[in-house]
């Protein structure tokens, strides 16, 4: 599989471990969760959470200024419920915490790009590392797979998405960056003028 998943820091799995003994116990299917999660990291997908603004995408400097703000845990309650567990941590790394067990639509969407043999064939040989990369000004969620090579990268949207964005498509960085740029200017220049 040409997704490999990356090592999350110590402190990111710590947390995980110290909010799963302070669940409350009508929600230990959670705490049972996460315990599997510290148990098995490298089974949960683990990957970092990546935020960027209008302004960052409007920028010629595009995806470069998006920030690392969380880690991203996979992890399933029963046989058919997808969840992601977030830890979020501050910009300098430290202050790791638990800050939320979501499921949805995009959870499922990441289960479903992780899990498809036929991206793996279409990625070849080249080795992905996966993050996420949120912009909620513009209502986007992207898999970002990610390459030494930040020029080889590639999105994929999950739906619900924009309308200027098709789903499921592989985009390069650099067509993702150009669509983006123009709805981020449009957004921008349209804000002002209501301002």
């Amino acid at each position: 599989m040409p997704i490999k998943c990356q090592s999350p820091p110590e402190k990111s799995l710590q947390a995980l471990q110290s909010a799963a003994r302070k669940v409350p116990k009508t929600y230990e299917h959670v705490a049972e969760m996460i315990r599997q999660v510290v148990a098995h990291p490298a089974g949960a997908w683990p990957h970092p959470v990546y935020v960027a603004s209008l302004r960052d995408m409007a920028s010629a400097q595009g995806l470069r200024l998006a920030e690392q703000m969380a880690w991203r845990y996979l992890a399933r309650s029963g046989s058919d419920r997808n969840y992601a567990i977030e830890v979020q941590h501050e910009e300098d790394g430290s202050g790791h915490q638990l800050s939320e067990v979501d499921k949805g639509p995009y959870i499922d969407g990441m289960y479903r790009v992780f899990g498809d043999q036929k991206l793996a064939r279409r990625l070849g040989a080249v080795s992905y590392r996966p993050a996420v990369l949120r912009i909620n000004a513009m209502r986007v969620f992207a898999v970002w797979l990610q390459t030494r090579d930040s020029e080889k990268d590639i999105l994929i949207p999950i739906p619900p998405n924009p309308p200027f964005l098709s789903p499921w498509q592989m985009y390069s960085a650099r067509e993702f960056q150009d669509i983006l740029r123009d709805e981020a200017k449009e957004q921008l220049a349209k804000d002002s003028s209501d301002a």
